[in-house]
């Protein structure tokens, strides 16, 4: 299973979309040659770009460079902003070749997360990403041209106010670690299959052929939690979709869901959401 180039739906007169994620789900490693921002507005989100595990807390903005293996697993109650755009988008700026050039060196360098950027800036991309999403959202009339000031505002505080990296040009950034991200794609892939049964860490260890150890260490080294937190977190993600999508009792959601017991799994989820799963459902839908 190797890894994948996705070609996202962008309009080809205006290559930008912007679409928010919600729950926790799993996004395989997977790369494109759009740039693409990420704006955690609840919970948390454990992203990994390059093989490097990123954790962003609610408020951070993450910025991901075309060309770069990204691939992330999100907090069963959390929500993100993610705004995918083509540099194609600036073409009414007439770029020159070396304009360009310009452009892609600024997304090259720019430093990727907003918790090294001044407050401040962070709170004013935070703010421009808002209104993109709301005018792409609505589409009223004129929401081009709103959406492309706030694009071309966006630019110019990256360019102006944010700091620098200095980066290997000459790293392929496809290609880097590529064996890792594929043995983290079967590790997905075999919990997806799965998360209803028992799994374990020596189980799951074995199927991509790793010892106990180091199939740990190198999890927890890429993706920034252990397994067990992961397989938990994805059995949450699935029992609170159960939960808001199907009329099962939430006696029956466990199993569904995958949790040994009805207990193992109310204590999780409310120490995940804050509520009961059933009072989960009922602030959802009321008392039915």
């Amino acid at each position: 299973m190797g890894l994948y180039l996705e070609f996202p739906a962008l309009d080809k007169d205006f290559p930008m979309r912007s679409f928010t994620n919600e729950g926790g789900v799993i996004v395989y490693p997977h790369w494109h040659k759009e740039i693409e921002l990420i704006y955690v507005i609840e919970g948390r989100l454990n992203l990994g770009v390059n093989d490097v595990p990123i954790q962003m807390a609610e408020g951070e903005i993450y910025v991901i460079n075309g060309g770069d293996v990204h691939y992330f697993l999100a907090s069963p109650n959390s929500e993100r902003i993610v705004l995918q755009f083509d540099l194609n988008v600036f073409q009414e700026f007439s770029l020159t070749e070396d304009e360009g050039k310009r452009l892609r060196d600024l997304f090259l360098h720019v430093s990727p997360s907003s918790a090294d950027w001044n407050p401040e800036v962070a709170r004013l991309v935070a703010g421009l990403l808002q209104v993109i999403h709301r005018e792409s959202s609505q589409r009223k009339a004129g929401y081009r041209y709103i959406v492309k000031a706030k694009l071309y505002e966006m630019l110019a505080v990256l360019e102006r106010d944010v700091p620098r990296l200095v980066r290997d040009s000459a790293e392929d950034a496809t290609s880097k670690s590529q064996e890792t991200l594929e043995k983290l794609q079967q590790i997905f892939a075999y919990v997806e299959d799965h998360y209803q049964e028992t799994i374990t860490l020596q189980q799951v260890a074995d199927h991509v052929g790793f010892s106990s150890y180091y199939f740990t260490k190198l999890f927890k080294r890429n993706m920034g939690i252990t397994f067990m937190t992961f397989v938990n977190d994805y059995r949450l993600s699935k029992a609170k979709w159960i939960l808001l999508n199907e009329e099962t009792p939430v006696t029956e959601v466990a199993e569904l869901a995958g949790f040994s017991s009805v207990k193992t799994f109310h204590h999780a989820f409310k120490r995940a959401m804050g509520v009961s799963p059933l009072k989960y459902r009922r602030t959802i839908f009321g008392n039915k």
